[in-house]
């Protein structure tokens, strides 16, 4: 895949996809882009460490959490050093007031809403995932969706 802009935001889908074993030529592709800077925020590292203590721990998270065992789930695995492979981008005060717009305007979860806006807030133009929620959105605002089939 060749990418015209530099800057691309990956979702969560993206990376969960990926430690599941599914769809690892889409993510190996966007980080093998020259020209690319690959962008993640903390809603993507929440939901990311969310979704590995599921994964890893073979229960919910709340369940390993109680059970005392996420120091052993993420001593086992090391599948979470996937997000130290992005720049980080920092939120500000404007999330306020764009996220519950984008909820309103495109019936997001708050998530995704949350993703969405950083994309604006940043100027980023390019957003990686395989939530088919952000295809009218960012066709609407203006940001390229890359995604595997």
């Amino acid at each position: 895949m060749m990418f015209t802009t530099n800057n691309l935001f990956i979702d969560t889908s993206v990376l969960i996809e990926n430690v599941k074993g599914n769809k690892k030529g889409f993510l190996l592709s966007l980080l093998q882009g020259k020209t690319l800077s690959c962008f993640i925020n903390e809603t993507v590292v929440s939901e990311f460490m969310f979704h590995f203590l599921k994964l890893n721990g073979n229960a919910s998270p709340q369940s390993s959490q109680s059970s005392g065992k996420i120091p052993l789930i993420i001593k086992l695995s090391d599948d979470y050093h996937l997000i130290r492979l992005f720049h980080f981008l920092p939120s500000d005060g404007s999330l306020t007031t764009l996220v519950p717009s984008l909820m309103a305007t495109y019936n997001l979860l708050p998530n995704d809403a949350i993703i969405l806006a950083t994309c604006k807030i940043h100027g980023i133009t390019k957003l990686a995932s395989h939530d088919g929620d952000f295809t009218i959105p960012c066709q609407k605002e203006g940001i390229e969706l890359l995604t595997q089939n």
